[in-house]
């Protein structure tokens, strides 16, 4: 592992840590591809409200590959996918 990619106050590997954890100027040199979840992680009671989506809009435009993961059938996959800002989406149970 890269000596940057290390948390120097605490000397924990940033792997480690939240994404809120991490400096911005490490986040731009070194994450390349944001999986997440759907439900209960950008969603709320089943209900997608603006900032996670914006957020995501903004993670696509600096330049990152998004691969949304949920258990969501193939049909839901398909809709996201097409219209959702997302590289990719992981369904069918593989959330």
């Amino acid at each position: 592992m890269q000596e940057e990619s290390i948390n120097k106050s605490k000397n924990i590997p940033y792997k480690y840590l939240s994404i809120s954890q991490i400096p911005i100027e490490a986040m731009k040199r070194d994450v390349k591809i944001v999986l997440t979840d759907l439900d209960d992680t950008l969603s709320t009671h089943g209900k997608l409200a603006w900032e996670p989506y914006r957020a995501l809009w903004a993670l696509r435009e600096a330049g990152l590959k998004i691969i949304l993961v949920t258990g969501r059938p193939a049909g839901w996959c398909d809709h996201i996918a097409r219209f959702w800002p997302v590289n990719a989406v992981v369904g069918e149970n593989g959330g």
